[in-house]
């Protein structure tokens, strides 16, 4: 049995094209609060400081009282853009994904997108098929960096220790939520949001250019041989 059992996989940026999806919708609800101009500017570089992290918790932080009512229109607006532009997948998710479970792997999605959210892309991506458990803050308790979505698919995917789940994603906070798991491998990607020095600064054990190059690290890669 390989000693790692468990891949979670982040979405936007990490197994799902963004295409300033996420900033689109953030500009949209920004207009929609009537949020001044300067006060708008600091809040967007806030929200790409914190990429992949937990949205409540992000706009909670932004607008205080308002956050929930910020959270709600910025999820809004997203699936709205989302359907406007289109949602593609990173190219080879479904071919790597595949793989990993004929191999034996358990595989998983966490994602900071409330559950509603992560549920219409999934279904307009044609994952349901792909990704038998699916996480969010909601069904955790708390967003990225803490550990929590990470733990819970662990639970629900009956994983026998922390160091057999490998996190793949495209954020510091990803990075930092594998290491707060107890993760044995953490693999960061450069389809999303930080550079390698950051991803490796904040915990990446292996940066790769996209989930498509997974099967080719470490452990991930001896199994394909196996």
């Amino acid at each position: 049995m390989n000693s790692l059992e468990l891949v979670c996989f982040d979405m936007a940026g990490t197994t799902m094209i963004d295409s300033g999806l996420v900033l689109e919708a953030f500009r949209r609800t920004i207009d929609e609060l009537g949020v001044a101009a300067e006060e708008a500017s600091r809040a967007q570089q806030y929200v790409v400081a914190t990429m992949g992290q937990s949205k409540i918790e992000v706009f909670t932080a932004l607008f205080d009282s308002r956050g929930v009512m910020a959270n709600e229109a910025f999820e809004r607006h997203f699936v709205e853009a989302a359907h406007e532009f289109g949602v593609r997948e990173i190219p080879g998710v479904r071919r790597v994904v595949t793989e990993l479970r004929r191999l034996g792997f358990e595989v998983a999605l966490t994602t900071g997108f409330s559950v509603a959210t992560r549920e219409a892309l999934v279904h307009e991506l044609g994952w349901s098929d792909l990704f038998r458990v699916r996480v969010s803050p909601q069904d955790a308790g708390r967003g990225r960096p803490a550990p929590d979505m990470l733990l819970q698919c662990l639970v629900r995917l009956e994983a026998f220790a922390t160091n057999s789940l490998v996190v793949v994603g495209d954020t510091a906070s990803d990075m930092l939520a594998g290491r707060r798991a107890g993760a044995g491998l953490c693999v960061g990607v450069l389809t999303g949001t930080d550079a390698r020095a950051r991803l490796l600064e904040n915990g990446a054990d292996e940066v790769i250019e996209s989930v498509a190059d997974l099967l080719r690290v470490g452990e991930l890669a001896n199994a394909g041989k196996a």
